[in-house]
């Protein structure tokens, strides 16, 4: 893995980022410090077979290869990555994607440079190098969706952790009353009160009604029901913790949010509630913003990492292994 000391993007060099999901593959072109949206290409997964998954992405690169003079290819995925460009674990719904060497294997069909990284860092990274954290630095996303991930960036470096779980902050402990359970399997993580799931049981409890959901809730608060509005007033409580123990903690520039959840979030609120419950020190630096990639975040993020990867090859940026 190579960790670059200055974040410059070369928007001359066309690089591709693809998007791997456990239902959908997307890649698509990045040139002059964008997707080249006209010629992005989506691919049904294949699944059970890894193998399969590195044939089709060669196929989808060749595809774009004969269009654009690309010279890397940057890979966002579900899962923990190694150093190496192998999934070695936490790889979501892809199935027998687990111990996969995805660099090595696709490096050797397509006989270009590949980075692979996990897609929170990816999303992250995307909005630090051409986003709206581009001016900021260091930078936390969170990614609010059916959970909540995040990825950290600073001196224009992935925070990767000593095992490649680094922006775990979803299963931040938010109380100790054991009172909601988490995907993870423990008590009163983050991510079960804030994310959309923890949003729609925050509810069903408000409303006393089990088949409420986070559409009937959002319609409910733009009519201006009382209950609706309290459920979205203590989401944003709940939100607050989490943003606060995270900024106490790494005290980051700035914290940009993206998912699917983002659009329902009240910014202004959002950072007064949570300046409320940060340590004296760093009330007058909060700065939670919206990210502004969208579901492009994670492809635009692995373009940028290959972008710079031909650079560091090329000995146009200071690089250290």
């Amino acid at each position: 893995m190579v960790y670059f000391q200055a974040m410059a993007i070369n928007k001359e060099i066309c690089t591709i980022g693809i998007d791997m999901g456990g239902t959908k593959i997307a890649a698509a072109p990045f040139l002059n410090g964008k997707l080249i949206e006209e010629d992005l290409i989506k691919e049904a997964t294949p699944q059970n077979d890894p193998n399969r998954i590195l044939e089709l992405m060669a196929q989808m690169i060749n595809s774009i290869k004969a269009k654009h003079d690309v010279r890397a290819v940057g890979i966002s995925t579900a899962g923990m990555v190694s150093n190496e460009g192998q999934m070695i674990g936490g790889c979501g719904n892809i199935k027998g994607w687990k111990g996969t060497q995805v660099k090595k294997e696709l490096e050797k069909i397509i006989n270009l440079p590949v980075v692979v990284e996990n897609d929170a860092n990816c999303a992250a990274f995307g909005e630090y190098a051409v986003g709206s954290a581009a001016n900021f630095d260091p930078v936390l996303l969170v990614i609010v969706g059916t959970g909540i991930g995040g990825g950290i960036v600073f001196n224009n470096k992935i925070w990767r952790g000593r095992n490649y779980a680094g922006g775990e902050i979803g299963h931040i402990k938010i109380s100790d009353k054991h009172t909601r359970r988490c995907t993870c399997g423990a008590w009163d993580c983050w991510e079960s009160y804030a994310s959309g799931t923890g949003l729609e049981n925050t509810a069903q409890l408000f409303f006393a009604d089990t088949t409420i959901d986070n559409y009937k809730l959002m319609d409910l608060h733009k009519k201006g029901n009382e209950t609706a509005l309290e459920v979205i007033n203590t989401w944003h409580d709940y939100l607050a913790l989490g943003m606060a123990s995270v900024i106490n903690t790494l005290d980051p520039e700035a914290i940009v949010v993206s998912g699917g959840m983002a659009q329902f979030i009240n910014y202004p609120k959002l950072n007064k509630k949570t300046r409320d419950k940060v340590i004296d020190g760093a009330k007058d630096y909060v700065n939670i913003v919206e990210g502004v990639l969208g579901n492009d975040s994670g492809m635009v993020g692995a373009a940028c990492l290959a972008n710079l990867e031909v650079q560091a090859a090329s000995g146009l940026t200071g690089a250290a292994a």
